[in-house]
């Protein structure tokens, strides 16, 4: 028997965040319901509008669930007017790809989770797994969409740098036979029918699947899991926040707007659901 642990870029992200939400969120599976209304909702239309892009996409009437929300009416006359670029393919919806990798772990792991029986139990194995929104797969290109709800663009430079990004397009090039140069992929922010588009190469490629194999080996052999400084001011969007007895944002030094939308934009980045049929 096989047993492999999964790893998505909600746990890439996480891990270098902050190792004590890891800890938490995944060994622990803590889970804490939305606290904030208003956040609670907002997910909850996030998700819909990936269900109803997922709907259109395979040729289903998308009306009844168009009408039952204004936002999502405004979403998708944005998307009709404003869609992204597409290159010609074959089209595939909230497909899931995965990569077996291994990497060396502790010495004196006890559990045999994340071993093979019969192999080598000084080597942890995991599986990458992405699920994209909108995958297409042209005759000299590849394509990944996928559909964000941000109040706001994300500037292509944290988007760049964010596992999403890395682990989907290094993925695509794991299991695919184009070349990093051949492949894409586009954010399209429905609120201001945005899109950014991140073109790969060799050189991003090889980079990840350095930080990949050391994040992954670090994960494998971990046995504490340290807290970020307080000063970082990551933990206000934490919902383990409390539980580390981390200050609210009024109780610590100022930190200007902009930062802030960039810790709120990462974890919205982790947190929204993907949509299964």
């Amino acid at each position: 028997m096989q047993f492999h642990y999964a790893i998505s870029q909600g746990h890439l992200n996480i891990w270098e965040t902050c190792q004590r939400k890891y800890q938490y969120k995944y060994l622990e599976e803590l889970s804490l319901p939305e606290a904030d209304p208003h956040r609670q909702a907002s997910l909850l239309l996030g998700s819909n509008f990936h269900l109803l892009m997922q709907q259109m996409d395979l040729g289903l009437d998308v009306s009844v669930l168009a009408q039952s929300d204004r936002q999502l009416q405004k979403w998708l006359k944005a998307f009709n007017e404003s869609p992204p670029t597409m290159i010609e393919g074959d089209r595939l919806c909230e497909h899931r790809r995965t990569w077996e990798i291994s990497c060396p772990a502790k010495l004196d792991q006890d559990i045999d989770l994340d071993f093979k029986d019969g192999g080598d139990r000084h080597q942890a194995y995991f599986v990458l797994t992405a699920i994209y929104d909108l995958l297409i797969l042209g005759k000299e290109q590849a394509q990944i969409l996928d559909w964000k709800t941000h109040q706001k663009a994300i500037p292509q430079s944290q988007l760049e740098h964010n596992w999403q990004t890395r682990l989907y397009l290094y993925l695509l090039a794991k299991t695919t036979d184009f070349e990093p140069e051949q492949l894409s992929m586009t954010y399209w922010f429905a609120n201001g029918a945005d899109s950014v588009v991140i073109n790969y190469r060799a050189a991003d490629y090889d980079r990840t699947d350095r930080d990949i194999k050391k994040m992954l080996t670090a994960i494998a052999q971990a046995k504490d899991y340290p807290q970020v400084d307080i000063s970082s001011h990551k933990c206000e969007y934490c919902e383990f926040r409390d539980r580390c007895d981390r200050p609210h944002q009024q109780n610590l030094e100022p930190v200007d707007d902009i930062n802030l939308n960039i810790f709120a934009s990462i974890n919205n980045i982790i947190e929204i659901p993907e949509v299964a049929l």
